[in-house]
């Protein structure tokens, strides 16, 4: 790894950590906010790939529980925000393979198709498997663990249809912006991105 990756994985730590000042509350579950820090995560892991993107969302999370401590309360939110970020990185990289199996066989993919995909499948894989997370491990186990809470089984299942929709609308918009972004950042930097050879 060269200077120039370490400084890029430095500056997209801190632009995620920065992005978490700029909240927007979701309506339909208490509590959770529609933040903009995933998209820097996204866009190292598409230039540098699962490590890289795994190391900058550590840092992310060090870098909050440093800078904005909440007691043993982060715990219990940023350990599904890891946990969010590698079902991202699982539906980008199905999503690659099946583009760059596509454009191997056929003429390479538009920007808009390649963004289809990665959405989809980042949707698919984040909006099916992190509500049974969000209901089993965060409001069964980490939140009465670290915040000492009992929360009404009634209460939980309310939540679920809040589960599915954001964990659905939150791809929509981190993914196309951080394949923008991170298309941009290769071809100004020469850096090629990691998964997607064919753009």
């Amino acid at each position: 790894m060269n200077a120039k990756s370490i400084t890029l994985i430095a500056i997209f730590a801190a632009v995620a950590i920065a992005l978490n000042a700029i909240k927007i509350p979701s309506i339909y579950w208490p509590g959770f906010n529609y933040t903009f820090c995933e998209i820097p995560i996204v866009v190292s892991f598409l230039l540098f790939g699962f490590k890289i993107g795994v190391l900058v969302e550590v840092l992310h999370i060090a870098g909050q529980l440093l800078l904005f401590p909440v007691g043993l309360a982060g715990f219990a939110g940023y350990t599904p925000g890891l946990v969010v970020m590698l079902l991202m990185f699982f539906g980008l990289y199905l999503a690659s393979r099946l583009i760059t199996r596509k454009a191997s066989s056929e003429k390479p993919f538009s920007m808009r198709k390649s963004t289809i995909y990665l959405t989809a499948f980042a949707i698919a894989i984040r909006g099916t498997l992190m509500p049974f997370f969000d209901y089993g491990v965060t409001y069964h186990f980490l939140f009465p663990l670290f915040l000492q809470i009992s929360i009404p089984e009634a209460y939980v299942a309310a939540l679920v249809p809040g589960f599915i929709l954001y964990n659905v609308t939150v791809p929509l918009y981190t993914v196309p912006i951080a394949y923008f972004v991170a298309t941009r950042v290769s071809r100004a930097l020469k850096i090629e991105l990691r998964f997607l050879k064919q753009v």
